[in-house]
């Protein structure tokens, strides 16, 4: 007899179980592999396979159709909302993006909050971090372990460093990534406020 699962991983490695959530409570991601994954079908106790991931694929997490002028403090509901985005413009996944989220991110190839698989110059887990201070309003970008250097805007970087939208951050000789800011002085998930002015 076969044993059927609903536990997964999602893209960055974070397990969750798709019985509760069809995407990964603290990313958002859908699932990646790992586990068989499977998924209730109607009320016949039958199960189906868990649509795979899909890179570059997003869709919202959550109820869409309320008003974005609602204030939500981060982790009121559970969520962990994004802050802002590393995208990959040279390397193997060029062309994808990946989520930062306030606090630390933790870089690495198989495992960590942002997994860039495929590049085998970049650590298995903690090659570097990329951080968010919601109360300084500041990004970080820094290593956090692995053997290969990371820079920032060309220069390499020895301990934590600001880093501002637009900065090119290299993982390794390979990966080659562009960060693109979302909270800061114009808006900012604990006030919910957009600065238009």
């Amino acid at each position: 007899m076969e044993a059927n699962t609903t536990m997964t991983y999602c893209q960055n490695g974070h397990p969750f179980d798709t019985a509760k959530s069809k995407v990964c409570p603290r990313c958002g991601a859908k699932a990646a592999g790992g586990f068989t994954s499977t998924e209730p079908v109607g009320g016949s106790g039958a199960t189906e396979p868990v649509t795979a991931y899909k890179p570059g694929y997003t869709e919202p997490v959550g109820d869409t159709s309320g008003d974005f002028g609602e204030t939500q403090t981060a982790g009121d509901d559970g969520r962990d909302p994004v802050v802002g985005w590393l995208v990959c413009v040279k390397g193997p996944n060029y062309g994808e993006d990946y989520r930062i989220h306030a606090g630390y991110n933790y870089i690495g190839r198989t495992t960590g909050d942002i997994c860039i698989h495929g590049d085998d110059k970049i650590s298995r887990e903690g090659h570097a971090m990329v951080a968010y201070d919601s109360g300084e309003l500041a990004y970080y970008f820094g290593p956090a372990g692995g053997r290969n250097l990371v820079k920032v805007n060309n220069k390499t970087v020895l301990n934590a460093v600001e880093i501002h939208a637009y900065d090119t951050i290299s993982i390794g000789p390979n990966t080659k990534l562009i960060f693109i800011p979302l909270c800061g002085e114009k808006f900012s998930w604990e006030t919910g406020e957009q600065d238009n002015g």
